[in-house]
């Protein structure tokens, strides 16, 4: 620290970092990203694939032949893996987005229920029982239970200890 309080630059080269970079830090996530073995050519692919761009434009943008694009979906499986966790992550997002507006949009179609105007009573009524059938509870996942999974009757590996089967 200087006199007046502020750090000077050669201060701030003694003091240690994460080799990984700060949270957040733009570092850190390349380095992920590398252990990954994934190019940045890989990733921005991966962007402009889960952005909507169609194999041909991604291609052009990145000034690569389309069949480099078709090994990497089809042989690469970090990039493969990278692919469908991104894809599932904007899915994710665009689900929570879209369950907040209906909370919105449901709050709008109550105030009309409950108006003195019939007419607006009988139109969020109607579109309350339209959309009544998009709304099922989420599945629940149940752990299997090793007790109750059926057995192969013809797998006799399962049957067996450990001393039997030497």
């Amino acid at each position: 620290m200087t006199e007046n309080g502020s750090s000077s630059p050669q201060d701030s080269q003694k003091c240690p970092t994460h080799p990984g970079g700060d949270i957040g830090h733009p570092r850190a996530q390349t380095d992920f990203f590398a252990r990954l073995g994934l190019s940045d050519l890989q990733l921005r692919a991966i962007e402009l694939s889960v952005d909507g761009y169609t194999t041909k434009q991604i291609a052009a943008e990145l000034s690569i032949d389309p069949k480099t694009l078709w090994r990497w979906k089809s042989f690469n499986q970090d990039y493969r893996a990278l692919l469908d966790e991104t894809r599932a992550q904007r899915y994710a997002v665009a689900t929570d987005r879209y369950q907040n507006l209906l909370l919105t949009s449901t709050a709008v179609l109550a105030k009309h229920l409950r108006g003195i105007n019939q007419r607006r009573q009988f139109r969020a009524a109607a579109v309350l029982l339209n959309m009544a059938g998009a709304f099922r509870p989420l599945a629940k996942k149940i752990p299997e239970n090793p007790l109750t999974k059926r057995l192969d009757p013809f797998d006799l590996s399962t049957l067996l200890t450990p001393t039997d089967r030497s």
